[in-house]
């Protein structure tokens, strides 16, 4: 033994070994300190949210945590909702409403469009509900397909009704409005099928359908989170497994519909969420989650950095190709994010590693989420250093400015507790200026467990 330690081989080899296994104790135990704390809640905040209503779309079907464990700790009695929350808010009398409609967090936050009058509503399934007595899967993907859209009377507030439910394809996953309330553009995971554009009718119920297969560099790839842009005569695309941006021209005579690319797909990020425009349209906006960066799967949401925002130009009217003009770094995983009404402030909402299960003891971002609050100049695209604030609750994916710019909303999917009955949309103040800033009122809304994506009617 003394002899082969004698060894300047084994000696190095040793040396390596005991090397990599400090940097990785010394790693762990970074993971233990949490650089962002808990924004504390504003002596005598003021709550006002302005707008027309607000509409939460809750899974109830699974907790937060099914995502790394596949338990799905289902409650008899609570299922799948669209709750109605009356705008402006009164804090102390809040109307709330709902109905029951089946949807689910298994996408990015998109599965709710408003038609442009307030009146209807357009749900994605998404994955569709276990069978009774089912708690559990082998792999959370074992969740069973979706195929429907539903449509939702909204005109009273206080009494949502459906109006239809109709199936369209496999997983419809993402729902897009465009401007003029004419079209509904759907995302679904079906081979040739990729892309699905609904004719809607006078009365606001689904009509003709164009499917349409979506190619990128010569193969169908994850086409997922279309976007209507605000002239309604193109669709922005998240595609290629989430690392492209792709523009396409829309053209309609009557019931036929035409699809054409702009350009090439923007090679753009690691991995990248929904896509959002800008009012003027020569700016479209996207989150990078970078989850894709090992290839050990379980490392991508254990080691992930902190996630970027992406600005991209878009004038094709000008003859300029898509490109990207700035990036700024904002919080981990943030998945949601929203424009306030002027352009001038983006709140991304990040997860962190809140989907983390029970079991794990501790690590960096499982206690609790962030918002990030970003200034952005809507003239020159350019983005600048977010701050970030601290709250409780797990898998927060939507958060929406109110009417006024003055007030934020955040959806939290549950709180970390045994068989959770209950999410939350919890109100934030935005205070405007050279420095703007969060204020956190503490005023919370209990919705139905799950709510996962937020949307304002205006």
């Amino acid at each position: 033994m003394i002899s082969l330690l004698k060894s300047k081989g084994l000696r190095r080899g040793l040396l390596a070994g005991l090397g990599m296994l400090l940097a990785l104790v010394i790693y762990g135990l970074l993971q233990l300190i949490e650089p962002i704390g808990i924004t504390p809640i504003t002596a005598n905040a003021t709550v006002q949210f302005t707008g027309q209503a607000l509409l939460v779309a809750s899974d109830a079907d699974m907790v937060a945590t099914a995502y790394a464990d596949a338990q799905l700790d289902r409650v008899a009695g609570i299922e799948d909702t669209l709750t109605v929350v009356g705008l402006p808010l009164n804090a102390k009398q809040p109307a709330i409403s709902s109905v029951q409609v089946s949807n689910s967090v298994m996408s990015w936050p998109q599965i709710i469009a408003v038609s442009p009058d307030g009146q209807r509503a357009y749900v994605a399934e998404v994955r569709s509900r276990p069978a009774d007595g089912i708690q559990s899967f082998d792999d959370i993907d074992q969740m069973p397909p979706g195929e429907k859209i539903t449509v939702v009377d909204i005109a009273d507030r206080s009494q949502p009704k459906v109006l239809e439910t109709i199936k369209v394809g496999r997983n419809p996953e993402h729902l897009s409005l465009s401007p003029d309330g004419r079209f509904l553009a759907v995302n679904l995971n079906e081979p040739g099928k990729e892309l699905l554009i609904v004719q809607i009718k006078a009365d606001g119920t689904l009509g003709h359908r164009t499917y349409f297969p979506v190619k990128t560099v010569g193969t169908r790839e994850d086409n997922q989170t279309a976007i209507w842009h605000p002239s309604g005569q193109y669709l922005a695309m998240i595609q290629a497994k989430n690392r492209r941006l792709g523009f396409y021209r829309v053209q309609t005579d009557n019931e036929e519909i035409n699809l054409t690319p702009v350009t090439d797909p923007l090679p753009l990020g690691n991995h990248l969420s929904h896509p959002r425009f800008t009012a003027d349209g020569r700016f479209v906006l996207v989150t990078d989650l970078k989850w894709s960066l090992h290839t050990i799967p379980i490392f991508n949401h254990l080691l992930n950095p902190k996630g970027e925002l992406i600005a991209v130009q878009f004038e094709p009217d000008l003859g300029k190709a898509p490109q990207v003009v700035s990036r700024v770094e904002v919080g981990l995983s943030p998945e949601g994010f929203a424009l306030n009404p002027d352009n001038s402030l983006i709140a991304t909402v990040n997860m962190r590693r809140t989907y983390l299960p029970n079991f794990l003891p501790a690590w960096r971002g499982k206690p609790y989420s962030s918002l990030s609050l970003v200034p952005f100049d809507p003239s020159t695209g350019q983005l600048t250093q977010s701050q970030e604030y601290g709250f409780e609750g797990l898998l927060p994916e939507q958060v929406t400015f109110d009417t006024s710019g003055n007030a934020l909303a955040v959806v939290i999917y549950n709180y970390r507790e045994p068989s959770p009955q209950t999410g939350a949309i919890e109100f934030w103040a935005v205070k405007a200026g050279k420095s703007p800033k969060l204020e956190r009122t503490g005023y919370k809304l209990e919705v139905v467990r799950g709510a996962h994506d937020i949307v304002l009617v205006s």
